[in-house]
């Protein structure tokens, strides 16, 4: 037998019960309320992109090279982590997000006029850098894809086309950055290590410079190269047939639990009165 003042599940059940009319009217609020929210909800679909780290040989991680007969494999300049990814993917991952791939949309007057339709800032305010660089941080997601190096990129707007078009140059353009960096390293070290063998006299000394000098010859050749460097597209940029906002069954039964809720505490409320 239960204690005195002990409220048992019975207790429970029998209050539920006698504030049934009122949880039943709060929850009915609750999907009016749902019903309002979705009908006056812009739709947005989600488009989405998966991306690998590029091939290793294409990204110029090794290569071989020849010294008097004797092969040796030289490992570029390019660091990677304990895994054997590439930190050029992992700054891919990070680049989409920043203010230098914002920079350079920000030139594309059709990216403009699309990320003004997601109600972001009004139409014809002018971006900087940085905003659109937030907007990106908020906007683009990154998500692992098991416990491969895969990710999967994704972007909601009201136009599906648009969400599609916009993973695509945000690929683009982040990818292409760090392809001029490493360009433009390796042309750095060629005129250094060029310049150097002008001057070095001793055929150790010149033999490891030439190894040198022809992996950064290896590493421009392959920035030259008309292909993804950091990151390679294996599943191109598409959107959601059907709009993935509003989602009408989960807002209709949250608000609807949440009615049902506000019912029951306001009878508990005014029976204890």
């Amino acid at each position: 037998m239960a204690a005195q003042g002990e409220q048992t599940l019975a207790d429970l059940f029998a209050e539920i019960w006698g504030a049934r009319l009122s949880i039943f009217l709060f929850a009915l609020a609750g999907i009016l309320i749902a019903f309002l929210v979705i009908v006056f909800s812009t739709p947005l679909y989600r488009g989405s992109l998966i991306v690998a780290p590029a091939d290793g040989y294409a990204l110029g991680d090794y290569a071989s090279s020849l010294s008097e007969g004797d092969g040796m494999n030289l490992p570029f300049w390019r660091p990677k982590d304990q895994e054997g990814v590439s930190t050029d993917f992992y700054r891919f991952v990070y680049t989409i997000q920043g203010p230098q791939v914002a920079a350079i949309l920000l030139k594309d007057q059709s990216v403009l006029k699309g990320i003004a339709q997601d109600g972001a800032k009004p139409a014809g305010t002018n971006w900087t850098a940085e905003e659109l660089g937030d907007y990106l941080s908020k906007k683009i997601k990154v998500e692992h894809l098991g416990t491969t190096p895969l990710r999967k990129i994704s972007y909601r707007h009201p136009d599906p086309v648009f969400a599609a078009v916009f993973l695509r140059k945000i690929h683009l353009v982040a990818d292409q950055l760090i392809r001029r960096d490493r360009r433009r390293g390796a042309e750095s070290r060629i005129k250094y290590l060029e310049s150097t063998l002008q001057k070095t006299a001793n055929p150790d000394h010149r033999r490891g410079i030439a190894d040198l000098l022809m992996q950064q010859e290896h590493i421009q050749m392959l920035a030259n190269l008309d292909e993804p460097y950091a990151a390679i597209v294996v599943e191109p940029p598409s959107s959601s047939s059907k709009p993935v906002w509003p989602d009408k069954a989960l807002l209709l039964a949250v608000f609807a639990l949440i009615g049902g809720a506000a019912g029951y505490a306001v009878r508990t409320a005014r029976h204890e009165e």
